[in-house]
């Protein structure tokens, strides 16, 4: 059976086809086109009509692209940039009219426990305890547990773009925008992760592009770039804090891991991460490769096997549990 993934972000849409029978969560085939959800979203929260007709034209640009290998059954979902904007039942309607099928969203919390889930696969099943970090778009999260879930889940409601879009307006930002962002993150990170704060968090892993970037623009280096680091350093990211704040956009795309569409968001994602890592006491985190889109591969693949590898059951069963 093959399945096909509809990751409706900030950035792009990105679709993936899947072959279920090969047992492992990596795509055959994919195809990404950018949305530039985020640039075109108001500060009250709302995605403007240009957005929202750029997002369709993205996602009817990845069906094409598939063409006659597009499968039976896709499903279409969208990140926090589509379920936590003002207008998201028109953006959905939208998304669904170019994909042909109906999209949904997951909880910061459904989010929060499939990437976990796909961590845990990725770590291996002789791991005790596994934490996962992660920053998106406009949540940012801690999961941690013993188990193939997490028994907690932890989050903050903003995340890397809902941070620059409220606080960062000039390029490059004002000094007061700059201590307007530092203040908004350490006003709300250390009570929110202060349940964990100071506890045995086992293993420690990032994901998400946010630290992927980070990682990459802190271990390169002037002659050589290191395309897939294995490791975030935290001291690292405080000390390349104040270049990116006086940096513009295009003198931060020219940094390594520093990519066009994520530049606008790069001082608020650094922000937000030496936060975190800084109250969970981590000097240093493992850069995990996987995250939302393999743990909804694994998901489905469980509810594959528990349906008898009835498709059409199994989708429905995988769906009904995770999107909303």
């Amino acid at each position: 059976m093959r399945l096909g993934l509809l990751d409706v972000g900030s950035s792009a849409a990105r679709l993936d086809l899947v072959d279920l029978n090969a047992g492992r969560p990596r795509a055959n085939w994919s195809h990404k086109a950018r949305t530039r959800l985020a640039e075109h979203t108001d500060p009250d929260g709302a995605v403007s009509a240009d957005g929202i007709e750029r997002t369709g034209l993205a996602v009817e640009e990845c069906v094409k692209a598939a063409g006659t290998d597009l499968p039976r059954f896709v499903v279409a979902y969208g990140t926090s940039a589509v379920r936590d904007a003002a207008n998201s039942a028109e953006i959905r309607r939208r998304i669904s009219d170019a994909a042909g099928v109906q999209t949904g969203v997951f909880s910061p919390r459904s989010e929060a426990a499939l990437s976990y889930h796909a961590a845990r696969r990725w770590a291996g099943p002789s791991e005790g305890r596994l934490t996962t970090v992660d920053i998106g778009g406009g949540t940012a999260d801690v999961a941690t547990g013993k188990q193939e879930y997490p028994r907690k889940v932890l989050t903050v409601p903003f995340g890397a773009a809902t941070l620059s879009r409220e606080h960062v307006v000039s390029d490059p930002p004002r000094e007061e925008e700059f201590r307007a962002l530092v203040d908004a993150v350490a006003s709300t990170v250390p009570d929110a992760f202060a349940s964990v704060a100071g506890s045995d968090l086992g293993r420690p892993l990032a994901l998400s592009t946010v630290f992927r970037q980070l990682a990459v623009l802190t271990e390169s280096g002037h002659r050589k770039r290191i395309r897939r680091p294995e490791r975030l350093h935290r001291h690292k990211v405080a000390a390349w804090i104040p270049h990116l704040a006086a940096l513009d956009h295009e003198q931060r795309v020219a940094l390594p891991g520093i990519s066009r569409t994520r530049s606008y968001r790069a001082l608020a994602g650094s922000v937000l991460a030496e936060a975190m890592l800084r109250v969970l006491d981590l000097d240093t985190v493992e850069i995990c490769p996987w995250g939302l889109r393999e743990g909804l591969v694994l998901r489905f693949l469980e509810a594959y096997e528990q349906e008898s590898k009835r498709p059409r059951r199994a989708v429905r069963a995988a769906a009904d549990h995770i999107l909303s």
